[in-house]
Order: structure tokens, then sequence, then C-alpha cells
């Protein structure tokens, strides 16, 4: 009589099918903070664009259309808002009137219009650009009497990223920063 050999079923043990999960596990732990960290730095990021590109574009429109051109915080997109937030959006308009520059009035036209951020994103405005930033025919900012400068500080509230700032210099420039604010102050978030 013939014997039949037994044929090795192949498989995990339990011990097996744990350690390799246990091992997925701790894998998984250590990757998930810094997926979210980059993420949160690229939504940063983003955002810090979008308004360096609302402000360049500002200020391109004002020496391009030889008038006041002012960017105020508007949750709605229609008119500015002095006591809204930056990250509740924003508008850039032409000012027909200098005189009124934080105020879309009759005959100004809205050139673009920034919805809101995200939650988890705020801005904090540091010196005289609280409100608004205008941008004078020649480049400048400011208005009539005043010159602008001040930083707006894009905070991440769940921390994963550092606060980065915009700086805005009286001459119109503008710089991105991740050390201090204008007055040399290092950058923070409340």
């Amino acid at each position: 009589m013939e014997l039949r050999r037994a044929k090795k079923i192949g498989g995990f043990t339990l011990l097996e099918l744990l350690v390799s999960l246990t091992i997925g596990a701790m894998l998984l732990s250590m990757g998930v903070p810094a997926f979210l960290s980059i993420v949160a730095d690229q939504r940063s990021t983003t955002t810090a664009n979008e308004l360096i590109e609302s402000l360049i574009l500002a200020r391109s429109e004002a020496i391009k259309r030889g008038r006041y051109v002012s960017v105020c915080k508007s949750p709605n997109g229609v008119f500015c808002v002095a006591d809204a937030d930056w990250n509740d959006g924003w508008i850039i308009f032409t000012n027909v009137s200098a005189a009124s520059p934080d105020t879309v009035d009759a005959g100004d036209e809205i050139l673009r219009i920034h919805q809101s951020l995200p939650d988890i994103l705020e801005i904090e405005s540091i010196g005289n650009i609280n409100s608004f930033i205008s941008f004078r025919p020649a480049g400048t900012s400011g208005t009539k009497v005043v010159n602008f400068s001040g930083t707006l500080t894009l905070c991440d509230q769940n921390s994963y990223t550092g606060p980065r700032g915009l700086v805005v210099f009286p001459s119109g420039r503008i710089q991105v920063t991740r050390d201090d604010d204008h007055a040399g102050a290092p950058l923070e978030c409340a």
C-alpha cells in the first residue's frame, strides 16, 4: 500500500498574525502624525500664497490703474466689515474715492473675492492693517494721510505648523517670514 504524503498547507499562525499587526500599528502610529503635519503645512502654505497673491494683485492694480486699491475683511464678499476677522474672507476692490479706502462705494469695482478659511486656520494682524490694507497709485501702502505697515500672521489652530507672517511695509513691499513680525518680535499665535 502506498502512503500518501500530506500536503503542507501554507498560512499564518496566530502568533505571526499578531506580531505583524503590532508592527503595522506601530508604523502607522508613527506615520499618521507626520502625514497630518505635512497636510497642515501644505494648507498653511496655500493660504499664505493666496493672501500674498491678493496683496500683490492689489498693489499691481493700484499702479496699473493709477488709483487706490484696497484689500479688506469681508465675510459676505460685498462690502468691508471692520470688526470681522481676516479668516472670514476678504475682497480686493478699486477705490474711486481715496477718502474712504475701507469702504466699497458706488463706482468701486470688486476685483476679487476670497472666501473664508478653514476653521483650523486663523489670521491675526499686528500694526495698522487690522481692518484693511490700501495701496496708493504709486504702489506704496497707506491712505492719503497714513502709511501702512504691519504683519498678518497665519496660525494653525492644531499647532501642526509654526506661524507664518506676511509683513507689509510702507513701501508696498511684502515679505514672508517665519521668524519675526515687522517690529522684530517673534511670531506667535494666540
